[in-house]
């Protein structure tokens, strides 16, 4: 009798055991197609999802902040991996990347996009992050990036629901230890539905490299307008 009970105990916390990893698994799971899932991950082709008849958040906030580790992940030529979507709303906040990058110049090999994907192709809208380098946390493998979403006056995509890194180059990329995204949305500025793209741009449009602005070296012409507006300012 005792070990009739030893046994259905031994079936109960193994069935316990299973099932909290079953819960785990679909948790992450609903967190990897919580950061997006506009487009296929990996994929040469894309499959676009609508999001007009979403409702979105009330209110002007999403508290919410993103943190993707990238370690030794490989992106094959135009591959995608989605990072982040707030569909239908298109939201501010700040983006972070530690990322390869070309050790001159200091594009990141994986080209970032701040877009709305859409069913309807005329309603795509998809555009380059403006990317801000920053010297003092970067090493020789790779460099660490910060950018604004929206970035109102250097440009990019102005309303913003989606945010993707794809390798747009010829080889395939892959990320070093350490590397990571990190993307914190402060506010919601409005719905995607009640204000859609009018002009189309589609991600086949795109070339590899993101514009990069660099406030640590001597050469004024790539620091952004945020900063020559400063200077303006300071010199007026």
């Amino acid at each position: 009798m005792y070990q009739s009970v030893f046994n259905q105990s031994s079936l109960l916390l193994n069935t316990i055991i299973a099932g909290t990893k079953y819960l785990r698994l679909l948790a992450i799971g609903a967190a990897i197609i919580s950061t997006g899932t506009s487009f296929a991950i990996y994929g040469g082709s894309a499959a676009f999802a609508s999001h007009s008849f979403e409702a979105g958040v009330q209110g002007n906030t999403i508290p919410d902040n993103t943190h993707i580790r990238l370690d030794e992940l490989t992106l094959p030529p135009t591959g995608v991996l989605p990072v982040y979507d707030a569909s239908p709303n298109f939201v501010s906040g700040h983006f972070l990347l530690r990322s390869p990058c070309d050790p001159e110049t200091h594009v990141p090999q994986a080209t970032v996009i701040a877009k709305h994907i859409d069913e309807s192709r005329d309603s795509t809208f998809v555009d380059k992050i403006q990317l801000y380098y920053i010297d003092h946390a970067s090493t020789a493998e790779s460099c660490v990036f910060h950018a604004h979403i929206p970035d109102p006056l250097n440009g990019g995509a102005p309303k913003v629901t989606d945010i993707a890194l794809i390798n747009l180059s010829s080889g395939d990329l892959t990320f070093n230890p350490g590397d990571v995204v990190d993307i914190n949305i402060q506010r919601v500025l409005g719905n995607i539905g009640d204000s859609p793209y009018t002009e189309m741009r589609l991600p086949g449009n795109l070339t590899q490299g993101n514009p990069v602005f660099d406030l640590s070296d001597d050469i004024s012409d790539n620091d952004g307008l945020g900063a020559h507006h400063k200077q303006q300012e300071e010199g007026e």
